[in-house]
This record gives C-alpha cells, structure tokens and sequence, in this order.
C-alpha cells in the first residue's frame, strides 16, 4: 500500500514511532490537513478572530484547550507532542529555533494554508510555535466535511 493512500491515524503513529520525520504534505490522500500554531493565550483571542472574519483562506478547524494536547475534533487520540514532524519557533516574529516537540500553548489548526500563518507572524508575537513548512498535521476529516458550496 502506498504511503498517500493510508488512513491518517496509521501516519501519525509512523511519526510517533520515528519512522516518519519527512514532509507530510501530500500524504493520507482525501483527508484535510491542517496548519497547527499554538500561541499565548493573550494572543490567541486575536488570531481567531481574524480567522472567523477571513474563513475562505482561514477555515478554523478546531482550537482546543491551551495545553491541551489532543485535537478531539480533528484527530481524536492523536498527541500534538509526539503527532507532528517537526515544529518551528518564533521569537518576536523571527525564526528562533525547529524542534521536534513544543510546549503547551493555545493550539489553533486551520485548514492548510499560507495566508493566517504570514498574518500570524506579521504581528510579531513574542512567542509562537507553528509547523515547519510541509509538515503537516493529519486530521480524520474528510474533504467532503468541508465542502461549503
């Protein structure tokens, strides 16, 4: 079986186990997957709201409790702390440092997309974790749940 054609779940437990540290971007074909940024939560209220206000570039799939590392939305059972390849880390804007697991933060996925991620860091937050680019989260939903027209 090739590797873009099996369920979400059997990918994350890849990167779980190791095995995956690559870019995920084209893989578990037909499922959505989503941008990750987990910022403070006196920041995170500002992001949301511009991505209810833009949710054509910014579709808001799920944002769970801060720290909490399961998107039950999403992924149920998946862990943001062992679930993603990589994760990159900004300091005040800038590109400080890409690491394999991240602290606990506001965890907010959208749809994949460029767009909320540049607005992100264009307002320079002290601190802000996202995915690095072409890793990216698997969810369980399929395109179809999606569809708006």
């Amino acid at each position: 079986m090739a590797i873009d054609s099996r369920h979400p779940r059997e990918i994350r437990a890849e990167i779980r186990s190791g095995k995956l540290a690559q870019v995920t971007a084209g893989l578990a074909r037909g499922f959505v997957q989503a941008n990750l940024a987990a910022l403070p939560r006196e920041q995170a209220y500002d992001f949301l709201l511009f991505c209810q206000r833009n949710p054509r570039p910014c579709p808001l799939l799920e944002v769970t409790e801060p720290g909490s590392p399961e998107p039950h939305g999403v992924a149920p059972g998946a862990d943001l702390r062992t679930d993603l390849p990589r994760y990159r880390i900004y300091t005040d804007g800038q590109l400080a440092d890409e690491v394999i697991d991240g602290p606990g933060q506001v965890p907010v996925f959208w749809a994949c997309g460029v767009t909320p991620q540049a607005v992100a860091l264009a307002s320079k937050p002290p601190f802000m974790i996202t995915h690095s680019p072409g890793h990216m989260f698997i969810t369980d939903l399929p395109n179809s749940a999606l569809a708006v027209l």
